[in-house]
């Protein structure tokens, strides 16, 4: 006959056993996730990038849902200029140019060689003036104050002797702004050019023009104001049907040093009217735009 104390003893034993089984089982599926964890965490920490301080994205993650950041190529990126290229520099400029054809080119190269390798420039004059005194807006009262909003946005002084020494200051300040010169003969209504004490002291007039692009015609010798910058001037105030900025003979002068071929001064001055349009109300404002610069090297 079996001993019921053997029995009870045999059965707590194997419950001990299987309890025991249980937790080493549990143990090791506690540390299995705890490595798979312990992996996640490790490879999130060397990929997250930290924004604005506290802020921290993995590479593509969406926020706000429409808004989205990515890791950066590089942390030194180089901000890209488009400077005048060597093309540009068309003309001997130690040697005194003869005619318009000449002139035209030794203009635009003196100008586009100062942009891509100058070392500074300095703006020691601009300034605005009413041309002529002309404010004509047919007694209309929206019409002039939309004219004396333009007058106060364009005729502004700005600070005198400002210097640009990087590339990209350069080619986006200097004359002509944010692009390179490109005269040619046939822009040219007057030109000279005389040596005066080691210099080369040229002088261009352009022929009247309508809407020149930047970097032609009277846009050759001076910074344009474009048709953009006017509207973006009354911000959407009003809606014009014709806007014309008519150029009244733009003129430069240029000094170069003779023997390096490096121009060191130039002045300029672009006398235009603004004829508006709108609502059938025609608008005619005069404005005239000078400005002296030097260049070091």
């Amino acid at each position: 006959m079996q001993d019921p104390h053997n029995n009870k003893t045999t059965t707590q034993s194997g419950f001990w056993h299987v309890f025991f089984d249980t937790f080493e089982k549990a143990g090791l599926l506690l540390l299995f996730f705890a490595l798979i964890y312990a992996t996640v965490y490790l490879v999130f920490s060397q990929s997250r990038v930290q924004l604005s301080g506290n802020l921290f994205l993995l590479p593509n993650a969406q926020v706000s849902g429409s808004i989205q950041t990515s890791l950066p190529a590089s942390s030194n990126t180089v901000e890209e200029t488009t400077v005048p290229s060597a093309g540009s520099v068309t003309a001997d400029l130690t040697e005194m140019p003869q005619g318009n054809e000449e002139i035209a080119a030794f203009f635009s190269s003196a100008v586009n060689l100062a942009k891509a390798e100058a070392k500074a420039v300095t703006l020691v004059q601009k300034k605005g003036t009413n041309y002529n005194g002309v404010v004509e807006a047919g007694n209309n009262f929206f019409l002039s104050s939309i004219a004396k909003s333009l007058m106060g946005s364009f005729l502004k002084e700005e600070n005198p002797n400002t210097v640009f020494s990087t590339r990209s200051e350069i080619m986006n300040n200097f004359i002509p702004r944010g692009t390179q010169s490109a005269l040619t003969a046939s822009d040219i209504a007057e030109a000279s050019c005389v040596e005066e004490n080691g210099y080369y002291v040229l002088t261009v007039k352009v022929k009247s023009d309508e809407n020149p692009a930047a970097g032609h015609g009277s846009g050759a010798v001076g910074s344009v104001i474009t048709t953009d910058e006017i509207e973006g001037a009354v911000n959407g105030r009003i809606k014009f049907d014709n806007l014309v900025c008519q150029y009244d003979g733009a003129w430069a002068k240029i000094k170069v040093e003779k023997s390096t071929g490096h121009l060191v001064e130039i002045s300029s001055s672009l006398p235009m009217y603004l004829h508006l349009t709108s609502l059938g109300l025609n608008c005619r404002i005069g404005l005239q735009f000078d400005e002296l610069w030097t260049v070091a090297w």
